[in-house]
């Protein structure tokens, strides 16, 4: 199964109490990054994100995923 993108459920801002933003993806369950089990990630910019999101993810059969 490929992961695809869903900005408004996947993809939070965080810019509180600085004065730029960090783009935070949160993967839903059955993914996972590719070079480590981690499923939430951030991000300096929301092309960053973009770009991690087609290449970095893949699917994932943790105990937290099944």
């Amino acid at each position: 199964m490929k992961y695809r993108l869903n900005v408004e459920k996947d993809v939070d801002i965080d810019s509180e109490g600085t004065e730029w933003e960090c783009y935070i993806l949160n993967l839903p369950k059955g993914f996972r990054f590719s070079d480590e089990i981690v499923h939430v990630r951030g991000y300096d910019t929301f092309e960053e994100l973009i770009k991690s999101s087609q290449r970095d993810v893949i699917s994932c059969n943790c105990k937290d995923c099944i």
